[in-house]
């Protein structure tokens, strides 16, 4: 893997400019853990953790900058860093933090970072609940959610223009289903919720801040991450799997009560990240791929792998797939579609690629992120 960004008007001939428009995507870059031979260790006196801020706007990516004491962990869903519509703030929540009694051990962390993009500085340190871990920012940009992964709960966020508030931290269920992140739907009034822990998903109403259950649907093992359509008729999970199975995609059928539609077997092991595009056409999934088990174990591959699936309706279909890092967490969309970054945390880098039509093609542009890119997200992503 390289560890470079590449630039020069060249490189820039050969990708194209596939974007006019600016548009900032975001990294949480986890400082503190480290991985050999499938082994995850702490690092001794670690620099704090950070986030690199690209613009996806035209390849090759281009990057805007970096803010560092950014808290950010790698544990949880690769989730945990979201932005506003208009592109002036991210949140980047932090799900654990090195034990003060015992370096050598994770605690839980509840603390969630307001970065302002332009000026590129932090405005201000948010509490919300153990694990604080995947967000979601409402299309309006009025609200944001926070899944406390090790307390069941979600913070519900306030947003006026820069400042972010806490409204309220709502018990929705037992710490041990490990609620990772919810997606809202475009009207605000649907949340669908990945529970980690027992291999479910549950569907919430949503209003003002009230969260109330509706429905509880069994999936595949470990899901995580989950996309809700711009239209709000479909929802897509990301199953990591069972450990000696492959990731799942699951589609559930909001339209019609919530009702599994669809699933599809990615054909790699652990379906760690997954992210739709802003049209809803495109799913990318970021699989490890045996690249987080030692090297003498059967099913160790040197690298993870990112697939993509055109999403039709409720159907799902494999369109490509390309090798990525190892370790590897996020991905993200631009605008258009046309391209994506994929967040690996062994290669402490941002990988790119361009999506022709469903084609992934990776442009050789890797973006450095000094520690491992945990999380990944545009402000387009849903």
């Amino acid at each position: 893997m390289r560890n470079t960004v590449i630039t020069g008007v060249c490189v820039a001939l050969s990708f194209g400019a596939v974007q006019a428009q600016a548009q900032i995507a975001v990294s949480s870059n986890d400082h503190k853990i480290t991985q050999a031979n499938g082994v995850n260790t702490n690092v001794t006196n670690p620099p704090p953790d950070s986030i690199t801020i690209v613009d996806l706007g035209a390849l090759p990516v281009k990057v805007l900058g970096t803010v560092s004491n950014v808290p950010g962990s790698v544990v949880g869903p690769p989730l945990s860093v979201a932005i506003t519509p208009d592109e002036s703030i991210a949140l980047v929540a932090s799900s654990s933090k090195i034990d003060p009694a015992d370096p050598t051990k994770l605690v839980p962390d509840d603390r969630v970072t307001v970065i302002d993009l332009k000026d590129r500085k932090i405005l201000d340190t948010l509490n919300t609940g153990p694990g604080a871990a995947g967000i979601f920012v409402t299309k309006d940009g009025k609200r944001a959610y926070v899944a406390n992964r090790m307390a069941g709960s979600i913070s519900i966020l306030s947003i006026d223009g820069k400042q972010v508030k806490v409204l309220k931290t709502v018990p929705l269920m037992d710490a041990k289903t490990l609620l990772s992140h919810m997606a809202v739907s475009p009207d605000g009034s649907t949340g669908v919720v990945t529970r980690n822990g027992d291999a479910k998903v549950e569907l919430m109403k949503l209003g003002g801040d009230n969260i109330t259950s509706s429905a509880v649907l069994d999936v595949a093992p470990r899901p995580y991450a989950v996309s809700v359509t711009p239209d709000g008729k479909t929802a897509v999970v990301a199953s990591l799997g069972d450990p000696k199975a492959n990731g799942i995609l699951t589609v559930i059928d909001l339209a019609g009560g919530g009702k599994t539609a669809h699933t599809a077997d990615i054909g790699h092991e652990s379906l760690e990240g997954m992210m739709m595009s802003s049209d809803g056409k495109w799913i990318a999934g970021v699989a490890h791929a045996g690249s987080t088990r030692p090297k003498d174990a059967p099913q160790y591959k040197p690298n993870g792998m990112v697939v993509m699936y055109r999403l039709d309706g409720n159907t799902l279909t494999k369109v490509s797939e390309a090798p990525i890092g190892g370790w590897s967490q996020g991905v993200s969309f631009s605008r258009d579609g046309s391209a994506l970054v994929v967040g690996n945390m062994n290669q402490k880098n941002m990988q790119v690629f361009k999506n022709d039509n469903g084609k992934l093609t990776d442009t050789g542009q890797t973006i450095d992120t000094v520690g491992g890119s945990a999380a990944v997200r545009a402000s387009t992503d849903r």
